[in-house]
Parts: structure tokens; C-alpha cells; sequence
């Protein structure tokens, strides 16, 4: 874990040019010693809340905020983030098929109906992956509800958080995470604030990965976190309503 948090500090220290107090800023870097043999850091806590534990009225402006931190993000020189440790890259997304076949039988017992009659082909692993033709830029890769803070009393955009698994690659999966907060008709209002082009396959691209992730999300939870089912069965479902 060294290396990728001495390639976090890296990260935050370019995005603090541009994004400012919305990502964490470390000012404490801990020297490994005999006491502790890491290095360690620390950053003042960002106030708020994470993104799906309040209820919020004001989803237009949410949207707003996150579009607009998105085109700043990935509007960074990605010459300029430091490359993965071992040279590691996310899975293909053919890959990511294979995995939630694997954890299918985990899933089915979850769903009913029409949910898991729309879902089965994609458990069965019977719909391909889209046409990866989009534009690769700097990303998060991990944006979720949890990592979004928001103001619980605005309803406001207050950081980002965890960017630990940040890389080059296609804007679509810092998009796709957000499915958790409104399916797609809150990941559209973000989009109507993003200026940057998306790529013709978008669409294609952001209804197959959010299906796909969502049921694996609900596997791991099933299997490793059961008070989370709940909250990833409505993510499934957004990912389903269209």
C-alpha cells in the first residue's frame, strides 16, 4: 500500500491547483520510524456527509456541482499523474462479464419479477461489453455516494474523497457510480453540466457497465455486508429504470 499512497499524495498535490478545498489536502506526512515503519498522512476532515446518507431537495444543484468538479477533473494533463504502481490498469471490461457469471447464483435469490427478468441476461453473461471508443482522461475510478461529501444542510457539493485507484481512462466510470444517487435521470443532470465531449458510445457504455456493476455490487454485499443489500437492491434498480 506504500506506493499508492505516495502516488495519492502525488495526485492531490496536482488537483489541488485546479479543484482546490474539494479534495482532501495533505499537510501532515508522517516519516516511517521504529515507532510506526510507514509513511502516513493526515488531512483536516472535509465537512459534511457521504452523499447517500442524507435527503436532499436540491439534486438539480448537487448535479450541478459534480458536473462541474468532473470537468475539472478530467480536464487534468494526464501526463501529469504519476503512474500506477507494478504498472497495474483496471480489468478488462470483458472481464468484469466473466466475474458477475461467477457470482450470479449470489444475486438471483435477490431479485424478483421484472428486475430479475431484465437482469438475467446480464447474469447469464449473455450481453456483451460495449465498444470501448470514448476519450481517456484523468478519473477518479472510484466515485460512489460514499466518496461524495455533501452539506446536510444545503445539499451542496462539500469534497471528493479517496484517490487511490485514480488513472487515465474513459470519463464514462466516474459517471457510472452515481447511479447510487438517482439512476439515470440524476446521472443526466450531471452530463447537462459536463462540457467536455463524451463519445458517441457513452450511452452504450454507462447503461451496460452501471447493470453489470450494480448486480457484482450486490453479490459482494450479500456475501460481505448484508446491511448493505438494501441500499445496493435500489441501486439495481436504477440501473434498471429507464
Amino acid at each position: 500500500r506504500v506506493p499508492w499512497l505516495l502516488r495519492e499524495t502525488e495526485i492531490l498535490a496536482v488537483l489541488a491547483e485546479s479543484v482546490g478545498p474539494l479534495v482532501p489536502c495533505f499537510e501532515w506526512l508522517g516519516r516511517p520510524s521504529e515507532t510506526f515503519p510507514y509513511p502516513f498522512v493526515g488531512y483536516r476532515r472535509l465537512p459534511g456527509m457521504p452523499a447517500d446518507q442524507i435527503e436532499t431537495n436540491h439534486s438539480v444543484a448537487l448535479a450541478k456541482d459534480i458536473g462541474r468538479l468532473l470537468n475539472t477533473l478530467h480536464s487534468v494533463d494526464p501526463r501529469r499523474i504519476p503512474p500506477t504502481p507494478s504498472g497495474w490498469e483496471p480489468e478488462p471490461w470483458a472481464h468484469i462479464r466473466t466475474r458477475l457469471v461467477a457470482v450470479a447464483e449470489v444475486v438471483r435469490p435477490l431479485l424478483a419479477g421484472d428486475l430479475l427478468a431484465e437482469a438475467e441476461p446480464y447474469l447469464a453473461g449473455s450481453v456483451g461489453e460495449p465498444r470501448r471508443d470514448g476519450p481517456r482522461r484523468f478519473i477518479h475510478n472510484d466515485i460512489c455516494p460514499d466518496h461524495l461529501i455533501v452539506d446536510p444542510h444545503t445539499g451542496r457539493l462539500s469534497g471528493l474523497v479517496d484517490f487511490t485507484d485514480a488513472i487515465v481512462g474513459e470519463p464514462v466510470q466516474d459517471f457510472v457510480g452515481l447511479v447510487g444517487l438517482g439512476g439515470r435521470r440524476f446521472i443526466d443532470q450531471v452530463a447537462a453540466f459536463y462540457e467536455l465531449p463524451l463519445g458517441d458510445g457513452f450511452d452504450a457504455q454507462l447503461e451496460w457497465l452501471s447493470r453489470v456493476l450494480t448486480l457484482t455490487w450486490l453479490a459482494e454485499a450479500a456475501t460481505q455486508d448484508l446491511d448493505g443489500v438494501p441500499k445496493h437492491l435500489s441501486w439495481v434498480a436504477y440501473a434498471f429504470d429507464t
